[in-house]
């Protein structure tokens, strides 16, 4: 039922932004919306190795400031059907240094205990064929992670093919604390864009036994409004 309503509302957003031409409080607004054979989030599927259907709405200021929404179907993740993003911060470049960072909630409307909060920060270069970046994303001590922090340790570059609409990604991440005990997880994969749609597929794996930590390949194919 929650799969159901969560089409009905990405399918209502279309028309919204294209009625807004992608311009709203003087920055530029983006909706997405997308079908992935598998959610993984750091390696570990959080829709028990099925498909989730999925979207977002975010907003870009030229300052750097943005704001935005994702939500996703889940498998009895935490008990909830559906996961639900609240994320916001700032991006800028210095001397050829892109630095973000901001915080984002993790709501789980009909879970148990498990919403919480996380803060993020990186620093990267965008050489035109070729960009890449390392951050942390950090879970302060909170009732629903067990009175437990979390930390998570990344790098994610992506590579271009001049003449071609192909990216080929890498991921690299290390969790320790509340949802991983010295985790490792990675992934390789490729996307070809065609206008403003972007079909991909990946490699996922981690260095944890289980069902939804297992390796796995992984089809998507997301569009842009």
């Amino acid at each position: 039922m929650l799969q159901i309503l969560l089409i009905t509302f990405l399918l209502i957003l279309v028309p919204i932004a294209s009625k807004a031409q992608n311009v709203m409080f003087g920055g530029e607004l983006v909706v997405s919306a997308e079908l992935t054979s598998d959610y993984r989030f750091r390696g570990v599927s959080k829709s028990n190795n099925n498909i989730a259907v999925q979207g977002g709405l975010d907003w870009y200021a030229d300052s750097g400031i943005y704001a935005g929404i994702f939500a996703s179907s889940l498998i009895d993740f935490k008990t909830s059907d559906i996961e639900t993003n609240f994320y916001a911060g700032y991006s800028t470049e210095n001397k050829g240094i892109i630095y973000d960072f901001g915080a984002i909630s993790y709501v789980y409307s009909d879970g148990k205990n498990a919403s919480y909060f996380e803060t993020f920060g990186s620093v990267g270069v965008d050489l035109g064929l070729l960009s890449s970046s390392i951050g942390i994303s950090y879970m302060p001590n909170q009732n629903n992670l067990g009175k437990k922090d979390n930390f998570y340790f990344f790098n994610d570059t992506r590579g271009s093919i001049p003449g071609f609409p192909i990216n080929i990604d890498l991921h690299l991440g290390y969790e320790d604390g509340y949802f991983g005990n010295k985790k490792w997880d990675w992934s390789l994969g490729t996307s070809i864009i065609f206008e403003k749609f972007e079909v991909g597929i990946s490699y996922v794996d981690t260095n944890v036994v289980g069902k939804r930590s297992d390796s796995g390949i992984i089809f998507n194919v997301e569009a842009y409004f």
